[in-house]
């Protein structure tokens, strides 16, 4: 992928001494530092960095309060803020997953996987084609990529970042079983990845600033903004689509969940392809709900500009002094 005329230029890689880089090199180095202990140790740090989290992003506490309650209309508010408690938690362990993600050995990460017979085979019986990989924003996305990357490495589709200390580390730590990045606004790069047989990864449960989405219902909420990219993308001929997560259970492990490709799909309707994969988003997240990206403001867009926000001001006061 390297060399596509859509890919944005890289700014030039800072020299060592250049001062302005020092904390976030210093962070990465201690962040390295910190993947180097036993995972009990690891767990323990993110569920601390996770509580400061909880703490001092007060706004986004509430956000993700908001978001519950609109998604689990029969939770009560003291389950929910339990919830949130925990989902704070796996948000600090985020932090050093991705670490994990980026620094382990792949010997190491293995001894933490957990993949059905399942699993591996409906990667291993479509990896001829290129692979649309539905996913969605878990906390360990990052270690979804790589335990993906061992049994088929793919193509990444990223926001490449301005600063060059960052930008060259998340690349470096997520092509290290996967075979390049591309920009999330590389339209050609993705298409010719899909093309060429690589599986790309697509988590489309965010409310992106898109003209391309749909409203259909997503958990409680009937009205859920849904972008349509990936019905556009499974156009493309020979390839599938993939539904696959990864969450953390018990005993330190990672399960990784590959699901059969969808059949008959896309189907013409964007509305009710938007509705299968949201269907999708919303088993999985069920599965572990403390693992999922809460604090993102999932509904801010409604149908209709006078339509009311869910986020309104009022209310986020209120649960942020919840």
């Amino acid at each position: 992928m390297a060399g596509d005329p859509e890919e944005p230029d890289q700014a030039p890689y800072p020299a060592w001494w250049d001062l302005r880089y020092l904390p976030i090199r210093a962070a990465f180095v201690l962040l390295r530092l910190a993947v180097l202990l036993p995972l009990p140790l690891i767990y323990l740090l993110g569920d601390l960095a996770g509580c400061v989290m909880h703490l001092v992003m007060r706004r986004r506490r509430a956000v993700a309060v908001r978001n519950l309650e609109l998604c689990y209309p029969g939770m009560t508010r003291e389950e929910i803020r339990h919830l949130v408690r925990q989902n704070f938690r796996s948000m600090g362990r985020a932090v050093f997953e991705t670490g994990m993600a980026w620094y382990w050995s792949d010997a190491r990460l293995r001894r933490h996987m957990e993949v059905s017979e399942e699993s591996i085979r409906n990667i291993m019986d479509n990896a001829a084609s290129g692979q649309l990989v539905l996913t969605c924003h878990f906390l360990d996305l990052e270690i979804h990529a790589r335990m993906y990357g061992l049994y088929h490495p793919g193509v990444g589709l990223y926001k490449p970042n301005r600063n060059p200390v960052i930008e060259r580390e998340q690349t470096r730590g997520r092509t290290r079983t996967n075979i390049a990045m591309v920009s999330h606004r590389n339209i050609r790069g993705i298409i010719k990845a899909l093309k060429e047989g690589y599986p790309i990864w697509y988590a489309a449960d965010q409310d992106y600033h898109t003209t391309s989405r749909v409203f259909v219902p997503f958990m409680a909420v009937p009205d859920c903004p849904t972008v349509t990219a990936p019905s556009t993308l499974a156009r493309i001929p020979n390839v599938v689509s993939i539904p696959s997560y990864a969450v953390r259970i018990p005993g330190g492990k990672y399960r990784l969940v590959v699901e059969p490709k969808l059949e008959n799909y896309p189907t013409g309707d964007l509305a009710a392809d938007a509705e299968l994969y949201n269907r999708f988003v919303a088993r999985a997240v069920n599965e572990a709900p403390d693992q999922y990206m809460w604090v993102h403001r999932r509904f801010k867009n409604r149908p209709n500009s006078t339509d009311p926000s869910y986020y309104d001001d009022a209310a986020v006061h209120i649960h942020r002094n919840s």
